[in-house]
């Protein structure tokens, strides 16, 4: 059973998600930790700004769920907001999580491929096999179909627009604002893009300065090492933080002197980061505009309810996926009480055909051949009700297993005929 446990925005405030946040360095190891838990039989670990979230497969979800809670609140305490989920309602979480339904901004498109480099990262820590990759496979098709088929790409809002929105808020017009956009991943990425797109002059600084130089190419701007952060700071309207830790610079008391330089004048700081990496007495200074990862997704209220119609065709699109998976399961958990069923029925008719001939003394092979027709055919006509409705009922777990059980009863069949239940993508 595919098993859900973490926590998110909608409950978790950025705070209780830095708790959980994990450096790059150690995220192997850290999902490496995860898989090895009691009940674990494969894991994807999801962790954004906006969500921490573990799935796993497995074939005891209880024991799974209870050592997945254990290990998160040992990492970030006993107040976290966790959620637990299994079976369909986790396949439903994770499939709105990869179409961006569960996202603090509605429509956005890193996600998906954020649940896909998580993937990633668990195949190649060798924690995630066939079954998650079934399930993935599965997401990122209904992810793609959601995007392809609905206008919720369209009515998305990236980061970059969340951010100048903020800073069209303090400052007016970005049209010809100065940019320093801080690291050269796919958050700095977006970021730069939609502020040059608004007018902005960008700069990219990044400790690897070729890094910085890429992505100035990319979006028409200027690349400088990190150390010119300070120097930089004299004229810059907004400072888009999207690196794992603030420079010394940004710090209270050195920000503080830099704003006096500048005659106070605003200056608009957004930290993207998760854990936040300025800190928040930085934001207290005269003239300074703070906002964090939570800040955005508070201004994006709005679109979002505009959004309703994109939302509603694709919650569509994720319930008919599920309402296919629901038959899939039925089928897969039902197909081998039906084959021993069949396989008994068609013994029992054998026996009889072979009896027959043997009493009627026919060795004509055409009278044989006409007796195991007949013989198969009331075998399938017999069996094609239970055997539809077996397949019907095996999606819901609790009366299909209650069949599962009656029909191995009535029919003597071998007790290893009932198989547990399968994890999704078996």
């Amino acid at each position: 059973m595919l098993v859900a446990v973490g926590l998110n925005q909608k409950s978790a405030t950025v705070a209780d998600r830095e708790r959980l946040a994990v450096r790059a360095e150690e995220m192997a190891e850290v999902v490496r930790g995860y898989a090895a838990l009691a009940g674990i039989d494969e894991i994807v670990f999801v962790s954004t700004c906006y969500r921490v979230e573990i799935y796993a497969a497995s074939h005891c979800p209880a024991a799974a769920s209870l050592a997945l809670r254990q290990a998160l609140v040992d990492r970030g305490g006993p107040s976290l907001p966790l959620f637990e989920l299994q079976g369909e309602d986790a396949l439903r979480h994770l499939l709105r999580v990869a179409a961006s339904l569960e996202s603090a901004v509605v429509g956005e498109p890193q996600i998906l491929g954020q649940v896909k480099d998580a993937h990633q990262r668990a195949v190649d820590a060798a924690v995630s096999g066939r079954e998650l990759a079934a399930v993935m496979h599965r997401v990122f098709q209904v992810a793609k179909r959601v995007r392809s088929e609905t206008a919720i790409g369209r009515s998305g809002v990236s980061w970059g627009s969340a951010a100048a929105a903020l800073a069209e808020k303090v400052l007016g017009s970005i049209q010809g604002r100065k940019v320093l956009v801080l690291g050269a991943g796919e958050m700095a990425r977006v970021s730069a893009q939609h502020l040059r797109d608004q007018g902005a002059e960008i700069t990219v600084l990044n400790r690897t300065l070729s890094n910085a130089e890429a992505l100035a190419a990319e979006v028409g701007g200027v690349a400088r090492p990190l150390e010119a952060l300070d120097e930089e700071l004299a004229g810059v309207d907004i400072v888009v933080s999207a690196a794992p830790a603030a420079p010394a610079a940004l710090e209270p008391a050195a920000l503080a002197a830099r704003m006096k330089e500048r005659r106070r004048r605003d200056l608009v700081l957004v930290d993207l980061a998760v854990p936040r990496a300025i800190p928040a007495a930085s934001g207290d200074l005269a003239g300074v505009w703070l906002c964090d990862v939570d800040d955005l997704a508070r201004l994006t209220a709005r679109a979002q309810a505009e959004r309703s119609q994109a939302v509603t065709d694709a919650e569509r699109i994720i319930e008919e996926e599920l309402a296919r998976w629901r038959k899939e399961q039925g089928e897969r958990r039902a197909a081998p009480v039906i084959q021993a069923m069949r396989a008994r029925a068609s013994e029992i008719a054998r026996e009889e055909v072979d009896r027959t001939v043997k009493r009627i003394g026919a060795e004509d092979p055409e009278i044989q051949r006409r007796l195991d027709a007949m013989a198969n055919a009331l075998v399938s006509k017999l069996l094609h009700a239970p055997s539809t409705r077996l397949r019907q009922a095996g999606g819901d777990a609790e009366s299909g297993d209650r069949l599962i059980a009656a029909a191995v009863e009535i029919f003597g069949l071998p007790l290893d005929a009932a198989p547990p239940l399968r994890p999704y993508g078996a």
